[in-house]
């Protein structure tokens, strides 16, 4: 197995306090939450309810947390008009699609919640150190991204630390193996959390994988699907062709299981 970042040491250089682990129930960031965890300076583990995930993630993630003790903090998207702002969103503007559409779902659904939670948990002016799963091996164009970095401090004075960055998927399923982690199940069937299904940068024929093993959750994709034909909106999840999305999506650390489908 490849050497893990030290988090100390990006710890150290901008004397962040407080290290918490983003736990979206992915395998690579059950690993990053795991290292982060060892350190004595782990106060817990975010997630983000984007509140158009599949739940059986949210219940795994919530599962580890208790089985290592970890703190949770989950936070959820808010809502408008009585809905979840993405059944929202779609009603207004249709169902998403493209990299301006994914940009708009990315700040409603997760950054309005890290940015929260660094709120509530900054001392004074020191950063939050924030550890993510993200790992070059999964796209060539993410090995050239600007978040491609064992560490970064970013304008909004967050510290994010990539631990497992030069990992292989190789390199996952063995520390998850030799520490005897769980694995998600949903991650084993679809090949990602399944978090976010916002479906901005989705390919058209992953409803039917998700309708295979998830049809609840399929079944309320269909429904918001249905409700845009209805008002004449763009109304087909996943439909926007995309060739590939400029270079500022992959810059965006908690969508990486989205935006390394399209690599080149």
């Amino acid at each position: 197995m490849k050497e893990v970042f030290n988090i100390e040491s990006a710890v150290r250089e901008h004397c962040a306090e407080g290290i918490f682990g983003l736990f979206s129930g992915g395998h690579d960031s059950l690993c990053s939450s795991h290292i982060a965890s060892r350190h004595p300076d782990f106060q817990g583990v975010i997630h983000c309810n984007t509140g158009i995930g599949i739940p059986q993630t949210t219940e795994f993630v919530k599962d580890t947390c208790k089985q290592h003790g970890w703190p949770l903090y989950e936070y959820h998207a808010r809502e408008r008009n009585g809905l979840p702002i993405y059944d929202d969103m779609c009603l207004r503007l249709g169902m998403p699609g493209g990299p301006m559409a994914h940009q708009s779902q990315y700040h409603v659904l997760k950054e309005e919640q890290i940015s929260k939670a660094v709120r509530e948990h900054r001392v004074g002016k020191s950063p939050v150190a924030l550890v993510t799963g993200i790992r070059k091996q999964e796209s060539n164009r993410r090995m050239h991204s600007v978040i491609s970095t064992p560490s970064r401090l970013d304008k909004k004075n967050r510290l994010w630390v990539n631990p497992i960055l030069d990992w292989s998927a190789r390199d996952v399923n063995d520390y998850i193996e030799d520490n005897r982690l769980t694995r998600n199940l949903v991650v084993d069937l679809l090949h990602r959390s399944g978090e976010c299904l916002c479906g901005a940068l989705a390919r058209p024929d992953e409803i039917k994988e998700i309708d295979y093993w998830f049809p609840d959750v399929a079944a309320r994709i269909y429904a918001l699907e249905k409700a845009c034909f209805e008002k004449r909106l763009p109304f087909l999840w996943g439909s926007h062709k995309v060739e590939r999305p400029p270079i500022e999506q992959l810059e965006l650390p908690m969508c990486q299981s989205c935006t390394t489908r399209w690599d080149d």
